[in-house]
């Protein structure tokens, strides 16, 4: 599902459709004019009956009204802010953010993104968002509503009963992983994922990413990949909202470039997306930014899918957003002002919090 009329437009269909509960899982979710029209179909669902649970990241959200989400538990809307600052709350986990883009309805239908619920996302024009999301249905629903589950029980205290669906689960074609990050666990599935990928990869490997700040193993696993004559593409924003973040990953075109990585950046549209497609067939598509907030602080979500009817999907869409990107050649690059590089630099000594 890309992002634009179409995504909004199913997303607000699943939600009238939906009879027993829904979960609703974001990062941000803004009280705009599409923000409002799915407050306003989540409240009369509530009123139908329907179970409705809302968890938005309060640092995400600290620019929308508390009116907007107090009129929905009116409503009937369960509404739960993660991790809310407080004054006598633990300054160190301040900056555990849920980065997640997640809905689940009825137990039987989900999507995966890496949009948020806001207008950009459902526009069209050189302000709107180009991501990308998934539309699932299956057994993966239910490891998804229970990674839901996981959330909303910790930030609230209290057990989530949900109604069990008795209908026989259809599975389908693809294999599906959901993969999940966050600072309470050991290991780094996410991460551990693209980096395994990248090495085993045979033909191709194709990113586009809205911020990119890749840890060390990852550009080597890049690079040793063009080295066995894999073609190896970056795309990644022109435009961005977080500066700072475009400056930090500037720092590692050059060796990317002298390496034979081939970059990418996406004018017209600001690139939000986090998807990757390795050999035609090994989908991720997800919240996950490859820098190690993704990976080691935030609470992200991932699906992986192997599927070349989807492989081949997901190409096509990277292969539209190169039709809008300029090539960084290494020459250009190499040539760049200087004030452009004491940037880098600056941005650099930050990466760590980015």
């Amino acid at each position: 599902m890309k992002s634009g009329k179409d995504a909004f437009e199913t997303f607000l269909n699943l939600i009238y459709k939906s009879k027993e509960y829904i979960l609703l899982e974001y990062y941000i979710f803004r009280d705009d004019r599409y923000g409002k029209m799915v407050a306003d179909a989540l409240s009369q669902k509530a009123k139908e009956g329907v179970r409705i649970y809302l968890i938005y990241d309060y640092i995400g959200c600290m620019d929308v009204s508390n009116d907007f989400f107090k009129n929905m538990e009116k409503n009937g809307v369960r509404v739960v802010a993660f991790n809310p600052i407080k004054l006598f709350s633990n300054p160190i986990k301040w900056d555990r953010r849920d980065h997640r883009k997640l809905a689940v309805f009825d137990g039987t239908a989900a999507i995966v993104s890496g949009w948020n619920i806001a207008e950009e996302y459902f526009i069209s024009g050189e302000d709107a968002m180009s991501d990308l999301g998934l539309l699932v249905e299956g057994p993966v629903v239910k490891i998804l509503e229970r990674i839901f589950t996981k959330v909303y029980e910790k930030q609230t205290k209290e057990r989530l009963k949900l109604k069990r669906n008795t209908e026989s689960i259809k599975f389908g074609e693809d294999e599906v992983w959901v993969l999940e990050s966050g600072p309470d666990l050991r290991t780094k599935p996410i991460y551990n994922a693209y980096r395994l990928a990248i090495m085993a990869a045979k033909k191709s490997v194709w990113i586009a990413n809205a911020y990119f700040v890749p840890p060390r193993k990852l550009r080597i696993a890049l690079a040793k990949a063009v080295n066995r004559m894999v073609d190896v593409k970056i795309i990644l924003p022109d435009k961005i909202d977080v500066p700072m973040v475009k400056y930090a990953s500037y720092n590692y075109f050059k060796s990317l470039l002298k390496n034979g990585v081939q970059i990418y950046e996406r004018t017209k549209m600001i690139l939000h997306s986090k998807i990757a497609v390795v050999d035609d067939v090994w989908v991720t598509v997800g919240s996950t930014n490859l820098h190690r907030r993704s990976f080691e602080k935030n609470y992200e979500l991932n699906l992986v899918v192997t599927s070349e009817r989807l492989g081949r999907q997901v190409k096509s869409v990277l292969e539209d957003e190169l039709l809008y990107s300029r090539k960084v050649e290494l020459q250009y690059w190499q040539n760049r002002p200087l004030t452009q590089k004491i940037k880098e630099r600056i941005a650099a000594l930050f990466s760590f919090l980015l």
